[in-house]
This record gives C-alpha cells, sequence and structure tokens, in this order.
C-alpha cells in the first residue's frame, strides 16, 4: 500500500479512475497497483511523478527503516 501516493492524488483531485486513465489502465488495475498487490512498472512510476509533481522518494520511500541489533562474537 501506498499511502503517500494516495494522499498526493487526492490533494491533486484525482481518483483512482482518472489516475488509470492516465496511466492507460484500468481503475481495477490501478487500485491493486495502489494498495501494493501488484507493482507499478518503472514508465508507470515515473508517469505519476509527472501528473502528481512529486519526486521519489515523496510517494514510494519507504520511512520506517529499522536497525538491526546484534551482539558481537566474543
Amino acid at each position: 500500500m501506498y499511502p503517500k501516493l494516495i494522499g498526493k492524488r487526492n490533494e491533486k483531485g484525482l481518483t483512482q479512475e482518472e489516475m488509470g486513465k492516465l496511466l492507460g489502465i484500468s481503475k481495477n488495475n490501478y487500485n491493486c497497483k495502489e494498495n501494493g498487490k501488484l507493482d507499478f512498472s518503472l514508465p508507470e512510476v515515473k508517469k505519476i511523478l509527472s501528473i502528481l509533481e512529486a519526486d521519489y522518494n515523496e510517494i514510494f520511500f519507504e520511512e520506517n527503516v529499522t536497525k538491526k541489533s546484534y551482539k558481537e562474537d566474543e
């Protein structure tokens, strides 16, 4: 799921159906991609960024990076 994408799309006043049309895919296909069930192709990602006037990190970068802790061998 891409909450940042959903938020930015809503900010621009675009529906999933409109985004699908702009990308040349069905509303259902767009919905599956926006919800993480299918992957966006690179051309689709580029077009989304252009439509939403955003950069990759603003839409697709996940911020919850976890830090692994480990015990060094003694």
